[in-house]
């Protein structure tokens, strides 16, 4: 849910609803809005990178693309993705694929389930950390989590972060979960949202958003500096933005 705050300052948890009122002027509004802003290009308009380069995070992620069950459960989503693309495919029938819901029952965590139920309040990106850890010991996968939250959008932090995408970019075993601005890629309205980067395209200087909130998008391209600038925005738990957390993992099957 966005709030704005009296000294103009942008407050907003991860996948939150948007007021009803506040989304009645906006279907008015959008009624001849186009899907995507200027700054993202959606997959289906720019399919060439996935089609020619190796891509390992694509298409260790794009098999297992769930979308977010409620308004406010990017986190869930994003999560059970980054499990099944570390675990890959199970070799026997009788194993299952990691859901949303195994998850959730796993952790037993009523936080989250309170937060990403319908009209939940999301979850910050220090939250979200500690699901990730959690989420992988429960799984057992044994994984190396960094995480990076950039400070402003100077050059040496553009810089960095695509150091981080370019490294990244060279294998499947490692996965990148974005906290970001949502609006400030898709041109909509600024909600907190969480989803895997399915790619980075060096050459172009442009990221994949594997975006869970399916009722509305599909993986789209957002330039590195937007990305950049998405995840500068303040969270309610954390004032200073947000950023992006890089598992390190290896396959233990498939």
């Amino acid at each position: 849910m966005a709030k704005v705050l009296g000294a103009g300052l942008l407050l907003w948890t991860a996948c939150s609803a948007v007021p009803a009122l506040a989304q009645t002027t906006q279907v008015a509004q959008e009624d001849q809005k186009p899907k995507f802003g200027p700054d993202a290009v959606p997959i289906t308009r720019a399919s060439d990178y996935v089609r020619t380069a190796p891509a390992p995070d694509y298409w260790a992620l794009s098999p297992y693309y769930v979308p977010q069950t409620t308004n406010a459960s990017c986190s869930l989503a994003s999560v059970t993705m980054m499990l099944n693309a570390l675990r890959g495919l199970p070799g026997l029938a009788s194993e299952r694929l990691v859901t949303a819901r195994d998850v959730l029952n796993r952790l037993d965590d009523d936080h989250w389930r309170a937060a990403t139920a319908d009209d939940g309040e999301g979850v910050s990106f220090g939250e979200l950390i500690t699901y990730v850890r959690r989420s992988l010991s429960a799984y057992g996968i044994d994984a190396d989590v960094e995480v990076w939250r950039p400070r402003d959008a100077s050059p040496a932090s553009l810089a960095e972060l695509r150091r981080i995408l370019v490294e990244n970019e060279r294998s499947a075993d490692d996965i990148i979960l974005l906290a970001f601005d949502q609006g400030t890629l898709t041109g909509d309205v600024g909600v907190g949202h969480i989803a895997p980067l399915g790619a980075y395209d060096a050459a172009t200087k442009r990221a994949l958003v594997m975006d869970p909130d399916r009722a509305w998008y599909v993986p789209y391209w957002t330039s590195d500096a937007r990305l950049l600038d998405a995840m500068l925005k303040p969270d309610r738990a954390d004032p200073d933005g947000s950023g992006l957390i890089r598992i390190r993992g290896r396959r233990v099957s498939g």
